[in-house]
């Protein structure tokens, strides 16, 4: 699958494991089609995500001072960053709000002056403007301290949903003596989307790696590079808070 709007699939490819087959060839093609109807659905959902990550329901009321800050001639490199990245992320097919992150202190930049425009704005001699930024400002203290308070780690609460069976089985491994190595043997019906196969940077020297069961050459040569590793086996769809030793899967004229 491409990367743009307009990029058309490409010829699938093969892997090795079913999940990067489901994945790729699969849900990934499924999702966007290059329809208008896809282009549509896929642009609201940058918005969506974006704007719950990059601002808060309160800076609505900072729109009356948002003509100011692009009519500011100190804020038109500001503002032609901001324009450029948000046209470059709008053709992107994919909608996570880190990919507009390098644009993020210039976002906050035009927070800053479209408050400072707005505390000068009068109506009847009124300042109102100065009463939208001061609620402006109480809203996003509020809604800052309500999320704390319920630990959210992120607007989008899914892309903090980790499984604790996971993260309980590293801890284990990681006070246990020697380096090891889980593989990992995923049901045909598991979800895509509930992936436990991830490591950090330094694979060679970690503690404790995750992998994938593949077919017996691969495994094979897993365990010949890992050979001073001890391996052991999770079976996430089957039971994902035991830790077993590893053990090759049945043959398959053990399974009937």
């Amino acid at each position: 699958m491409g990367l743009f709007l307009w990029d058309h699939p490409k010829p699938p490819l093969q892997y090795h494991n079913d999940q990067f087959e489901d994945f790729y060839n699969g849900w990934e093609r499924e999702d966007y089609q290059n329809t208008w109807s896809d282009v549509w659905r896929v642009s609201g959902e940058k918005l969506t995500r974006g704007g719950s990550t990059y601002f808060w329901w309160g800076a609505l009321l900072l729109l009356p001072g948002i003509p100011y800050v692009f009519l500011d001639r100190r804020m038109r490199i500001p503002t032609l960053i901001f324009s450029l990245t948000c046209l470059g992320f709008l053709s992107l097919i994919w909608s996570f709000p880190h990919y507009a992150a390098p644009v993020a202190c210039v976002i906050i930049l035009m927070l800053l002056q479209a408050i400072r425009h707005l505390r000068w704005m009068r109506v009847a001699g009124r300042p109102i403007g100065l009463a939208l930024s001061w609620a402006a400002i109480v809203l996003l203290i509020a809604d800052v301290s309500i999320r704390a308070s319920h630990r959210n780690c992120d607007p989008l609460e899914w892309t903090c949903q980790g499984d604790p069976s996971r993260a309980a089985i590293g801890e284990k491994l990681s006070h246990t003596p020697g380096k090891h190595l889980i593989l990992v043997r995923y049901e045909e019906d598991h979800n895509l989307h509930d992936e436990w196969v991830y490591n950090g940077a330094e694979i060679d020297t970690a503690k404790v790696l995750w992998a994938r069961e593949l077919d017996d050459e691969q495994n094979a040569k897993l365990f010949a590079y890992f050979r001073d590793r001890q391996f052991w086996l999770v079976e996430p769809d089957v039971d994902n808070t035991e830790l077993v030793p590893y053990r090759p899967p049945p043959a398959k004229s053990d399974e009937k």
